[in-house]
């Protein structure tokens, strides 16, 4: 069919339903790029579209162009040449309030596998629909955390309550809203309330301000699975605590699934009571650290798997040793290579460009890494109960032996400082054995779990 026989916005509602169902774009993708496209003109040579500036043209014609004459082809018959006006900020009329034409594949008869999928596209309400376990890079750090959610999700009430708690940027949020959605898969009626605690806090005090307490002990009582994220926001206020300890043993008496997250472990959270506190470690906690470089390169392959524009491993691996703090530091580095390669007309990416454009972002790591070995021996000797003078002192009963070792850890660790300029700041001792010390705490560490969540709670403490 010629393309003058079609109405344009016809044509255009039709290439973008052709690019709405192919598979190589994701729907913020699509939502991004191509609904703010309008519709001008079409001839027997080209197709006009308007755009809102020539930024935004360069960008969607390297990266898009040829899926947009796919897709024109496909809806007119015929090749036409794309052709961009800018200056257009909004679709006109009201075009892109009338409902889109799908492409849909040939009907074919329904198998229990096809139902099933069908459930997969449900989300739970106010979740990412991202964050499921699928799109969580497991490693060692976070593997028991991972094991624990899914089996929380698909085997309710084998660890209840489930509290996963770590920095922020690890992956404590994702984990908990890939169970909602799981649950969710499993058990299409479950009632599933993910909230984060500030917004529960905020939720009960207006509920008391309306006279409406009821309102919010029965939804949350109703639950079949809580989560709760940032649960440490508990310890602002002592009736919220209270409301809290009464719902909690409702839905726990009642056999529904609680997990909770937060930045500390529960015996950490200043200002919670007691009893909580012993609710919270009835089941099973579990502590996600900052992932090894080996994990970062895995998260950033995995994250640009969605980008269209691709960045060299060898480029991935400095991101991955240079930005060790978060996993959201880590995508928003990649996020910003793969935006200046789109807007530079897909430039590669080589370590020296990736290292000046994201100089700001290293600078920050760096600052946080400025740990002085001074801070280290005070946190120690702080967290063990013991003088300053005893870590820095050749006394070496095991009470301040083990301490000490586990400064000289923490110093080769979390430092810059060579051997020997740790030895000398403990005392004059020799690089012997600031190495010694460093694999007795490594070996213990894997062999006493006590030994590695109290070093977790001295990091915390010295990088704070």
């Amino acid at each position: 069919m010629e393309a003058t026989e079609k109405n344009i916005k016809d044509i255009w509602k039709e290439s973008r339903a052709i690019l709405r169902n192919n598979p190589n774009l994701g729907r913020e993708t699509f939502e991004q790029w191509f609904k703010c496209i309008v519709p001008i003109s079409i001839n027997s040579e080209k197709i006009v579209l308007g755009v809102s500036d020539d930024f935004f043209g360069d960008i969607l014609m390297n990266n898009y162009g040829d899926l947009i004459k796919e897709a024109v082809f496909k809806a007119v018959g015929s090749e036409l040449v794309i052709e961009l006006e800018f200056g257009y900020d909004a679709p006109v009329d009201d075009y892109d309030d009338e409902p889109e034409k799908e492409i849909k594949p040939e009907p074919k008869e329904l198998t229990p596998s096809d139902l099933n999928m069908d459930l997969k596209t449900r989300f739970a309400s106010n979740c990412h629909p991202e964050h499921n376990f699928s799109a969580f890079v497991v490693g060692e750090e976070s593997q028991f955390a991972y094991v624990a959610a899914v089996t929380a999700a698909n085997n309710p009430g084998t660890y209840n309550p489930l509290f996963i708690y770590g920095g922020t940027g690890l992956g404590k949020t994702h984990l908990l809203q890939a169970v909602a959605h799981e649950y969710l898969n499993n058990h299409p009626a479950a009632i599933i309330e993910y909230i984060p605690c500030e917004a529960l806090v905020n939720y009960y005090v207006d509920s008391l301000r309306a006279g409406k307490h009821w309102e919010f002990r029965n939804r949350f009582r109703a639950a079949d699975v809580l989560l709760v994220d940032d649960i440490q926001f508990l310890s602002k206020g002592k009736q919220i605590q209270e409301e809290f300890f009464n719902m909690f043993n409702s839905l726990y008496n009642e056999g529904k699934q609680i997990i909770l997250a937060s930045d500390r472990a529960p015996s950490e959270i200043n200002g919670l009571e007691d009893r909580l506190v012993s609710r919270f470690e009835f089941g099973v906690t579990t502590e996600i650290i900052p992932p090894s470089v080996e994990t970062r390169i895995a998260i950033l392959r995995k994250k640009q798997e969605k980008h269209l524009i691709k960045i060299g491993d060898d480029v991935l691996a400095f991101i991955a040793s240079r930005i060790t703090s978060n996993i959201r530091r880590l995508e928003g580095a990649l996020l910003r290579l793969v935006a200046y390669s789109s807007a530079m007309a897909n430039c590669a990416i080589t370590i020296d460009l990736a290292e000046k454009l994201l100089v700001q972002l290293i600078d920050q790591e760096t600052a946080a890494r400025k740990v002085s070995i001074e801070a280290i021996q005070k946190v120690v000797a702080d967290h063990f109960e013991i003088k300053l003078s005893d870590i820095l002192g050749s006394r070496r009963p095991k009470n301040i032996a083990n301490p000490r070792m586990i400064a000289m850890y923490l110093s080769r660790s979390m430092t810059d400082h060579s051997l020997p300029e740790i030895g000398e700041a403990f005392g004059g001792r020799n690089h012997a054995t600031v190495i010694n010390a460093v694999k007795k705490i490594e070996l213990l560490c894997k062999k006493d779990d006590d030994v590695k969540r109290n070093i977790s709670v001295m990091k915390r403490a010295i990088k704070s």
